[in-house]
């Protein structure tokens, strides 16, 4: 059984390897070879299964869906008590080019005027960029890598959680760990991607999604949020959504359900 959390070899094209080159169709074979030895493939997104199918023609039958879960450290997350009308958006994670942060930065200075600040957890390639796009804004904090026992904190001062991926099909076809995080929070999530973000966010109706990459999308999906009524009640769809669907007990369960039926 093999456990599929990133797809090969399209990690290789999202890190700046030409599809269809030398290095990249080695590795395509390699991949093809693993994946069609295993008996069983599980897969932490369901987008991965159109990839391994249409890319590599794999058989659906040997594979099967399993999400990844979050840590018990972020259940329930209680919100800081409210004494002021202005709003705290988290991005919590890999500043990467995958990540697109920049479109956060983007957003921010869109949104200037509002009483709203970002605050940008988290470390990786893009970070200095992204502080050199945002250096003449007040309403953006970068706080750079910090230990997970600090996170719980930028949670708890969050009224949403922000989470974005650039305009990808491959890598959109991935569901970054940190929604399962934002659900076992009990936050709503404001989203700027496709594909499977796309179809959590949706399913799961906890927060708002807009397209890869548009920061006036991502914007106006911010002021959507800001101009909700019941924003609680989005941050209760995000945790429900997360028990019946990324919960650890549940994930770890099932995991012994396949074992389980491989060897009988």
């Amino acid at each position: 059984m093999l456990y599929c959390l990133d797809l090969w070899p399209a990690s290789l094209s999202a890190g700046g390897v030409k599809k269809g080159s030398l290095i990249y169709n080695i590795y395509k074979r390699v991949s093809k070879k693993i994946y069609g030895y295993v008996d069983k493939i599980l897969v932490s997104s369901q987008m991965f299964k159109k990839y391994l199918h249409d890319e590599l023609g794999l058989d659906t039958k040997k594979i099967k869906y399993l999400p990844q879960y979050s840590e018990n450290m972020y259940d329930n997350i209680n919100k800081s008590k409210k004494e002021t009308k202005d709003f705290n958006l988290v991005f919590a994670g890999n500043v990467g080019k995958m990540q697109s942060v920049e479109t956060i930065v983007e957003s921010a200075k869109l949104l200037k005027e509002e009483n709203i600040t970002f605050h940008i957890v988290g470390g990786g390639s893009d970070l200095d960029n992204c502080k050199d796009l945002a250096k003449e804004l007040k309403n953006i904090k970068f706080y750079g890598q910090l230990p997970i026992d600090e996170m719980p904190r930028f949670y708890k001062m969050a009224d949403a959680m922000l989470v974005t991926l650039n305009n990808d099909d491959l890598i959109s076809y991935t569901l970054p760990g940190k929604v399962q995080t934002y659900m076992a929070a009990g936050k709503p999530i404001i989203a700027s991607g496709k594909n499977e973000l796309k179809n959590i966010i949706s399913d799961s109706n906890c927060g708002f999604c807009a397209k890869p990459e548009d920061a006036q999308d991502l914007a106006k999906c911010i002021m959507e949020f800001i101009n909700t009524k019941d924003k609680s009640s989005l941050g209760e769809n995000a945790r429900t959504y997360y028990e019946r669907n990324f919960e650890k007990n549940l994930i770890l369960n099932k995991l012994v359900e396949e074992l389980k039926n491989e060897c009988i």
